[in-house]
C-alpha cells in the first residue's frame, strides 16, 4: 500500500538540547518545558557529531512508530528504551524519531542527554494514521555521521519499493537497520526483514512477553553504533549475544 507523504515545510518544530556546558539551572529549566509540552518536536540537525576529546561519537537514529495500533503496548515500549539510554552518556549521540498521526513529528537534534530524551519519549502519545518509516530513513540518510537506526514498530503502509531503494543507500552509507517488530504480521515482518537484509542489519520479533529482552537487545544495539559487532561480542547479557547471532546470518 501507498501512503500518502506529507512533505510540508517546517513540520518539525526547531528546539534543541542544551549543549554539555549549559548551567544546571538552565537545563533544567529546559527539561520543564518538555515536560510541559514546549519542546516535543526538535527538528533534525544536520550538524558535525560532537567530538569529545578530539574524537568524533557515533550517532544512533532512535525510531518509533506511534499509530493508533501501538497504543496498547506503548506504556511498556517506553520503558524499554531507558535500557538504550543507560549507554548513552560520553560515548554516543542520538536522535529520538517519532511517527504518528500520518507525519514523522519527531526527529531531535542529536545529542547525549539522557534526562532530555527521556522526557522527549515520555511525552509521546499514539496518533491513528499510516506509516512513515520511509520518511524516518530519508532524514536519517540526511543527518550524516549515522552508523545505526533501530526502529520499533508494528507495521508497513507504505512503497515497498521506496522502502528497499533507501535501503540500499544506507548500506552505502554504512548504517546498519536493527528492526524491532513487536506483534507484526508476517507481510509486515517481510518488508522490515529485506531492509534489515539489505542494510547488512538484523530483524528481531518480539512480543509482549518479551519486553524485558528487547530491552537488553536496545542496549545492544547502542554497543553495535559505538563499538561495531567487536563491542557486541564482548558482551555478555542475551539481548547482545541474540542481536549478534541475527547479524551474523544476515552476512552469511
Amino acid at each position: 500500500m501507498t501512503a500518502k507523504r506529507n512533505n510540508t515545510p517546517g513540520e518539525l518544530t526547531p528546539t534543541s538540547p542544551p549543549s554539555r556546558s549549559t548551567p544546571a539551572a538552565a537545563r533544567a529549566a529546559f527539561l520543564d518545558k518538555v515536560r510541559a509540552g514546549g519542546a516535543a518536536t526538535p527538528s533534525l540537525s544536520t550538524a558535525t557529531p560532537a567530538a569529545v576529546g578530539g574524537v568524533r561519537r557515533p550517532r544512533l537514529v532512535f525510531g518509533m512508530d506511534a499509530t493508533g495500533s501501538r497504543e496498547a503496548t506503548w506504556a511498556s515500549a517506553k520503558r524499554i528504551t531507558d535500557r538504550m539510554f543507560e549507554v548513552i552518556p560520553g560515548a554516543l549521540d542520538i536522535a529520538l524519531a517519532v511517527h504518528g498521526g500520518n507525519r514523522l513529528h519527531t526527529f531531535s537534534a542529536f545529542g547525549s542527554e539522557v534526562e532530555i530524551f527521556r522526557a522527549m519519549a515520555s511525552r509521546v502519545r499514539c496518533e491513528s494514521g499510516e506509516t512513515r518509516l520511509c520518511e524516518l530513513m530519508r532524514c536519517t540518510l540526511g543527518a550524516g555521521g549515522v552508523r545505526v537506526m533501530s526502529y520499533i514498530g508494528d507495521a508497513f503502509e507504505e512503497d515497498e519499493g521506496e522502502a528497499l531503494a533507501l535501503a540500499d543507500r544506507m548500506r552505502l552509507r554504512g548504517i546498519k537497520v536493527i528492526m524491532l517488530a513487536d506483534h507484526a504480521d508476517p507481510e509486515t515482518l517481510r518488508v522490515f526483514e529485506e531492509i534489515a537484509n539489505r542494510t547488512g542489519g538484523a530483524l528481531l520479533d518480539f512480543r509482549g512477553s518479551q519486553s524485558r529482552l528487547m530491552g537488553e537487545v536496545l542496549k545492544g544495539v547502542a554497543q553495535l553504533a559505538i563499538g561495531g559487532q567487536a563491542m557486541l561480542a564482548g558482551g555478555t547479557s542475551a539481548g547482545a549475544r541474540l542481536l549478534l547471532s541475527h547479524l551474523k546470518k544476515t552476512e552469511g
